[in-house]
């Protein structure tokens, strides 16, 4: 990854970031970088109460000293003990490689990029050299032109090998993934189980029991400091018929306590799962809800919000939704306002991110 900065630099750099960040305060052009090292913090301080405690603290009140303190010294604990996490957020904090110098087209319509020269007589192309002259611009030409045919032969080769390796490739027709989706698939009459891509190395097995779903419902442990149940993690066999195996639910009482609802359901395959996600949101669509902005998450993410009037016309209740597929799971998070305050948009990302992360895990093992 590269020279790691200093310590403290890294620290304070990472603070300003991830407090600016949480704020909303960072600009178009570092918000690229706020997510990555946004990230890369929640993902290490969320394994401990204090860091969790650090995190929800930010989060309520970016501008707190108190909380800018509480995440510097967890922060500054975790590089000083992991020298990984320390590189990583160098790199997270540097931001994405320059661009490739845009190619040029010089001396007669000749294409050519950095790794290509024209010096007075000569055209150099890495180390072989052609010279200037007609003849020597035809076979740079020509040597141009079977450079490409041999790369688009090799690409299509390729894609045709892996093609070929998935049985399900001509079993499922062929079928376009959804948003955010990467799939792969298997035929199930070969292995017992569909399998799909899940955005990494590993393998999405679909969850074989009740167990494995109410494995994917968070604890109290998992979740933020501060957080109580309401109502006990319980999965069963699913009751929907959207072609689901299991289902199960759990409540809580999140900060002010508003109340928070996360539901998993398992299917047999990914299709199946697309099938259901599909529908879902196309019903809330059509039920009235609008659409909020969500940062990707699992294969396909959707995020909802939708008001609905209480008693007096003027008292509307306002509850805020997601729904993550995650290879054959989806999982939902379901946020309600209550009378004073609005539903967190950053606890509803956490906690749709955290319980998409517990679907992948349950189904890579």
């Amino acid at each position: 990854m590269g020279e790691t900065m200093d310590p403290t630099e890294l620290v304070s750099q990472t603070v300003r970031v991830v407090t600016e960040f949480a704020g909303g305060a960072a600009t178009a052009a570092a918000s690229g970088v706020g997510q990555a090292v946004s990230d890369l913090v929640r993902q290490r301080l969320s394994g401990t109460p204090s860091g969790q405690a650090a995190l929800a603290a930010v989060d309520a009140q970016p501008d707190d000293p108190a909380a800018v303190a509480g995440l510097h010294n967890e922060l500054n604990a975790g590089v000083a003990a992991d020298q990984d996490f320390a590189a990583a957020l160098t790199t997270a904090l540097a931001g994405p490689p320059p661009e490739e110098p845009p190619m040029q087209t010089i001396q007669n319509s000749v294409v050519i990029d950095g790794g290509s020269r024209v010096r007075g007589n000569t055209i150099s192309l890495g180390p072989v050299t052609f010279n200037n002259t007609p003849a020597g611009r035809t076979a740079f030409g020509a040597i141009c032109v079977a450079l490409a045919t041999l790369v688009a032969l090799l690409v299509y080769g390729s894609i045709q090998a892996l093609d070929g390796d998935s049985p399900g490739s001509q079993a499922r027709g062929g079928s376009e993934p959804g948003q955010g989706q990467q799939k792969t698939g298997t035929d199930s009459n070969e292995t017992g189980n569909d399998t799909a891509g899940i955005g990494n190395a590993d393998r999405a097995m679909p969850l074989a029991d009740a167990e494995a779903v109410r494995n994917v419902l968070p604890d109290a442990t998992s979740l933020p400091s501060g957080w109580t149940e309401s109502s006990a993690p319980t999965a069963d066999v699913s009751s929907q018929d959207d072609g689901s195996t299991f289902e199960g639910e759990a409540e809580y009482l999140g900060r002010y306590s508003m109340e928070t609802q996360f539901l998993v359901r398992s299917y047999p395959d990914e299709d199946t799962a697309q099938t259901a996600f599909d529908a879902i949101t196309s019903k809330a669509r059509k039920e009235g809800a609008s659409s909020l902005t969500m940062a990707q998450i699992g294969d396909q993410v959707a995020a909802f919000s939708i008001s609905t009037s209480q008693g007096d016309a003027y008292v509307t209740h306002t509850t805020r939704s997601t729904v993550v597929r995650t290879g054959t799971v989806l999982t939902s998070v379901v946020g309600n306002d209550n009378e004073s305050r609005s539903y967190s948009s950053a606890d509803l990302e956490s906690l749709t991110r955290l319980l998409s992360d517990r679907a992948r895990t349950a189904q890579t093992g």
